[in-house]
């Protein structure tokens, strides 16, 4: 019997847990984060690494701009993740255009083939849906995450012999230069997230599982997900889960029309990259998005909402996608009171919208307070609300050095990679 790749791969009494700050922002979501988990007194002992544009700007201070070591990943931050059981990621920013750049979760996908993007939406007390009849919406999306246009297959200009590969690229060669990204898909690639999907539906009760999917146009590659997909659903019908499969545009049109009808979807690294961000858009948006990147040796959680450079140390952004991954990764770890726990506080929190409680974006976006700038909470305030909402003698001086110790613990000035 195959492992179930969502769960930790050793249950231990007590687990390490590797956490990445990020950038900006990141680290005062990171920090809410890490003071809810605080509440817990969880079985966790927590190791630092960092990465992303933090590095970037480090390594090129160490090396020099152009020096081949520069990067976004410290080799440090690699052994960390290695060692340790799960890790717990805060977003991290990327910039276009900056020469020698590489993405930092695209290396970490593919360097620790973390081939399952898992991104829940479901509906949350006191959010619901902008749709009209507030339809629950509760979907799993998986998401190949090491292949298709994401795979970094890239060519600009395109090489001369390229040209001959494929009749189709004869129009193109009076085109001037010729920009081309390879869309690499494997039988490997395909089966293992389509089963990946089917088994957790089988595993959670759940009966349907759709494959989104362009094969009447991309025939090569989405073809290939689609045989497959087709052959693997029949081996699960004895287990009354029914696979379905659909274009992806078609998909796109459904989900905001009868987003209930959807229960699994399986898609490739883009159209799963778009379709759960849709997803995200039904249940309170990428502020209360959580992800993670699974394989069979690791996992690594991180946030869908960006590291919003304009307000980085600003303590202004919502807290929930980083409190959710955390919650993602204790039910990875096997600690699922302890996950229950936090969805119900932070449900509590939404519903009771008490002063002090919310950050702007939630007054603005799902209060229509006209004065949400003004009444909005900061990022480690409402943190503190779910946190108490869980443990109420996280109070007083036990919040306080609480605070203190998550503050030290994500100090932005300190990183932690390329040493000497």
């Amino acid at each position: 019997m195959a492992r179930n790749v969502l769960k930790v791969k050793e249950q231990k009494d007590r687990y390490q847990v590797c956490y990445m700050a990020g950038d900006d922002s990141g680290f005062d979501m990171m920090e809410g984060a890490l003071l809810v988990l605080e509440s817990l007194n969880l079985p966790i002992d927590w190791v630092r690494a960092d990465l992303g544009w933090c590095m970037w700007e480090k390594s090129i201070q160490k090396f020099g701009e152009g020096d081949p070591r520069c990067n976004t990943v410290p080799p440090e931050t690699i052994e960390s993740i290695r060692k340790t059981d799960a890790t717990l990621m805060a977003a991290i920013t990327s910039k276009a255009g900056v020469k020698g750049f590489k993405s930092a979760i695209l290396q970490m996908r593919q360097l620790f083939d973390l081939y399952i993007n898992l991104r829940p939406a479901k509906t949350l007390p006191g959010v619901g849906t902008p749709l009209k009849g507030d339809p629950k919406v509760d979907i799993v999306l998986f998401r190949e995450n090491t292949e298709d246009l994401y795979s970094a297959v890239e060519f600009f200009p395109l090489p001369a012999e390229h040209y001959a590969l494929h009749k189709g690229m004869e129009r193109f060669k009076k085109m001037g230069d010729v920009a081309v990204s390879w869309r690499v898909f494997s039988t490997v690639g395909c089966e293992r997230i389509i089963r990946a999907a089917f088994e957790y539906a089988k595993a959670t009760g759940r009966t349907t599982v759709h494959c989104c999917n362009k094969a009447n146009v991309i025939r090569e590659t989405d073809g290939l997900m689609k045989r497959l997909f087709l052959q693997i659903a029949k081996e699960y019908e004895q287990f009354g889960i029914k696979g379905i499969e659909e274009n992806a545009d078609a998909t796109a049109m459904w989900l905001i029309k009868n987003p209930q009808d959807y229960q699994v979807i399986v898609a490739s690294n883009v159209f799963g990259d778009i379709l759960s961000d849709e997803a995200s858009q039904l249940t309170g948006g990428l502020g209360f998005a959580p992800s993670g990147n699974i394989g069979e040796g690791t996992a690594l959680f991180e946030p869908s909402s960006g590291s919003v450079p304009k307000y980085a140390h600003q303590y202004r952004v919502n807290p929930s996608a980083m409190v959710l991954t955390a919650k993602m990764m204790l039910e990875y770890l096997g600690l699922d009171d302890a996950a229950k726990k936090i969805e119900k506080a932070l449900g509590e929190v939404l519903v009771e919208s008490k002063p002090g409680t919310l950050t702007y974006d939630v007054l603005r976006d799902f209060r229509g307070d006209p004065n949400w700038e003004k009444n909005a909470a900061s990022t480690i305030d409402m943190a503190a609300a779910i946190a108490g909402k869980i443990n109420p003698a996280f109070a007083g001086k036990v919040l306080e050095d609480a605070k203190a110790k998550v503050h030290a613990m994500c100090d932005w000035t300190k990183t932690v990679g390329f040493e000497d």
